[in-house]
């Protein structure tokens, strides 16, 4: 009471009960500890700690590592499924539903026995963004200068502008995707291309250098993106060493790899065979540079159907599970390619593949 008034003011306190908490998330390798408050006797009556994506079917064990004062600790890991690529290469992919990941809201609980007197949600965060995914505004790669691009480049030149061009398409998010144009001139293929790295263009040479810096906070399990393609029979066979004969099918091609390189891997290409060129599903390596950690490759050898850009989804396998994420200057590498072996100067000078809004699957 103060001159002749009252006022009542109300405290309110949030006291919150859990016995569980989450930490040491890291969410590249896919790892987090969570402990429990409970007594000696619990745990002699079998306590112990499960997770799961929240609603998912399946409760999932965490491995108790220790038992101390009354805190019961357990761990969460990844597991791998192996398997041989097309080379004859163990890859590793990770299993759905072990491990935490980027992007999910997982429920975690704690058992008494049978009994569960416990449960937590925790929301993981979101994962990395990838620059210029949406491919809106003025990147680089659809102008002529791509020789300094710090992301999206193309083999845009001063001879051939629309290998890479800003386009609209049904299905597009935003307002713009991009447009790769295969064309020739006197039965030279020039392949539309848009990739994650530089290009140079040295009289009828042009040399492109894969691979951008790229922080990873998260191991994807693979990259989504929106594509339409229209792919022909092979119309070029220069015979420098590209595989597919005049008059068969084509192939677009698009692909991911998570490196780890100190330099940029050059490939040049143009009137003679290409040097440089490399298949991350033949080598887990590049001489003098790097790791090659994981890669996923989509073959397109049929048009699109109707006139809408689609969903494509490539899923990522693994050479390394243990590496920590990678460090070095150039760690990113995406490519798409109206022509799979333009730069053998084998291909189909009419192929045209739309592309847009890429973004990393957890």
């Amino acid at each position: 009471t103060c001159h002749g008034r009252t006022e009542r003011w109300s405290l309110f306190v949030e006291v919150t009960d859990s016995k569980i908490a989450v930490g040491e998330v890291d969410l590249w390798a896919n790892t987090a500890t969570v402990t429990a408050t409970v007594s000696e006797e619990e745990h002699g009556r079998g306590a112990r700690l499960q997770y799961r994506i929240k609603n998912a079917a399946t409760w999932q064990e965490a491995q108790e590592s220790s038992y101390r004062d009354g805190i019961l600790t357990a761990s969460i890991k990844p597991e791998w499924s192996t398997a041989e690529n097309p080379s004859g290469i163990t890859v590793y992919s990770p299993a759905a539903d072990k491990g935490i990941f980027a992007g999910y809201t997982y429920e975690f609980r704690l058992l008494i026995g049978d009994e569960q007197t416990q449960l937590l949600e925790y929301a993981a965060a979101s994962g990395d963004t990838i620059p210029g995914g949406d491919m809106e505004g003025s990147l680089s790669c659809f102008t002529s200068n791509n020789a300094t691009t710090t992301m999206w480049g193309s083999g845009n030149n001063g001879i051939k502008s629309n290998l890479c061009s800003p386009a609209t398409k049904t299905g597009m998010g935003g307002n713009q995707c991009a447009k790769m144009t295969a064309s020739s001139t006197l039965g030279i293929l020039a392949s539309g291309n848009l990739f994650t790295a530089t290009f140079s263009m040295k009289g009828t040479d042009g040399t492109v250098g894969f691979g951008q810096k790229y922080n990873y906070t998260a191991r994807p399990k693979g990259l989504r993106f929106k594509y339409h393609a229209t792919v022909g029979a092979v119309d070029i066979q220069k015979n420098f060493g590209g595989p597919i004969a005049m008059g068969e099918q084509d192939l677009s091609t698009i692909y991911v790899c998570i490196v780890d390189w100190s330099a940029r891997r050059n490939v040049t290409s143009g009137v003679s065979k290409p040097t440089g060129t490399w298949d991350p599903s033949k080598q887990t390596d590049l001489e003098g540079s790097g790791r090659i950690i994981a890669y996923g490759v989509m073959d397109i050898s049929t048009s699109t159907e109707g006139e809408s850009l689609i969903g494509g989804e490539i899923p990522l396998v693994y050479y390394d599970t243990a590496c920590a994420a990678p460090q070095s200057s150039y760690t990113l590498i995406i490519s798409c390619a109206t022509s799979k072996y333009g730069d053998y100067m084998n291909g189909c000078s009419k192929n045209v593949l739309y592309v847009d809004d890429f973004e990393w699957v957890y």
